[in-house]
């Protein structure tokens, strides 16, 4: 068994240094003043944000490694204004989960670097040592699937069936119901249980301070 995290909204919140790293490479190698206007963008991978960015301002990607640099050197530039929080319950969830020696992976919208910055900032790094990220590919499921085959690599054959994906948006439960791996919905983010369950979580939570109904979850199917 795997669990799949979700980072934003899921584990931690944030501040909007991210997408402010967005608009200051953007103007660094295209001299454009972008806007962040894409509408329901929440599970967007930033792989597929750059690319509607790119697309509404008119602009042609000319090295999409170019840009993710950019957008990280802005992002530790200006990181030190993120205030950056665990979410209630995470980290009591997370060490419930390593005492009972249950791998834990990450799958997130983030590109990578600024991924494990924020991880290391809320202080989760030490849970974590695979996943996928969203400079990988346009779609969550896409992610998704690396992050499996990334923890194959470490704990040998994973059974989607037997991995859980928990995520605070919709796109995180469609993700793992095309891939096969059972849901769980959080709804810390800007969806609530019922937007999640429609988008089709098998299970949902209020949040990861109920951790008696998560562990439940883990333990049904252990069984």
């Amino acid at each position: 068994m795997v669990v799949l995290f979700d980072i934003d909204k899921t584990l931690l919140i944030a501040s909007h240094c991210h997408f402010y790293s967005f608009k200051q490479a953007f103007k660094d190698l295209y001299k454009a003043d972008i806007i962040l206007n894409i509408p329901n963008l929440q599970g967007m991978t930033d792989k597929q944000i750059i690319y509607q960015l790119a697309k509404k301002n008119n602009i042609n990607i000319r090295d999409f490694n170019d840009i993710i640099e950019r957008i990280v050197y802005h992002y530790k530039k200006n990181v030190k204004r993120e205030k950056i929080k665990p979410l209630n319950g995470t980290s009591e969830i997370l060490d419930t989960l390593k005492n009972m020696g249950i791998p834990t992976g990450i799958v997130t919208g983030n590109i990578e670097d600024i991924a494990w910055i924020k991880l290391k900032k809320a202080k989760f790094e030490d849970y974590f040592n695979f996943g996928g990220f969203g400079n990988e590919g346009c779609q969550r499921s896409t992610i998704l699937q690396l992050a499996i085959k990334r923890a194959e690599k470490i704990y040998n054959k994973i059974n989607p069936k037997e991995t859980i994906l928990v995520g605070d948006t919709p796109r995180d439960m469609q993700a793992g119901k095309k891939i096969g791996t059972l849901t769980v919905g959080v709804a810390t983010g800007d969806f609530t249980i019922e937007e999640l369950k429609e988008a089709g979580a098998d299970q949902v939570l209020k949040s990861l301070k109920e951790k008696e109904k998560f562990i439940k979850i883990i333990r049904g199917m252990i069984q």
